[in-house]
């Protein structure tokens, strides 16, 4: 299956209205539609899942579309899971 076959057969199997972000993504002219497409296809095409998604280690979480807060975990300021200095670790 050649990489053309293999988008359109993923496009094809997605809901009808994310289909316009998917394109967007896929053709480059978007990187914020990328991560909107990469989320909603995570969370099963739920903007609402998106909205509540709580997957603090993701590298895209402080993108992630729909109502997007600075604040996580009851209010309080978003902290990496790490705090140890990349140069302590050997």
């Amino acid at each position: 299956m050649t990489q053309k076959q293999r988008i359109a057969k993923r496009r094809a199997d997605m809901p009808k209205p994310y289909r316009g972000i998917y394109d967007k993504a896929m053709s480059g002219q978007s990187k914020t539609a990328a991560i909107h497409a990469f989320c909603l296809e995570c969370m099963g095409w739920r903007r609402e899942e998106v909205r509540r998604c709580e997957s603090y280690s993701c590298p895209l979480y402080l993108y992630k579309p729909y109502g997007f807060s600075n604040q996580v975990n009851g209010g309080a300021d978003f902290a990496p899971e790490s705090t140890k200095d990349d140069a302590e670790v050997s």
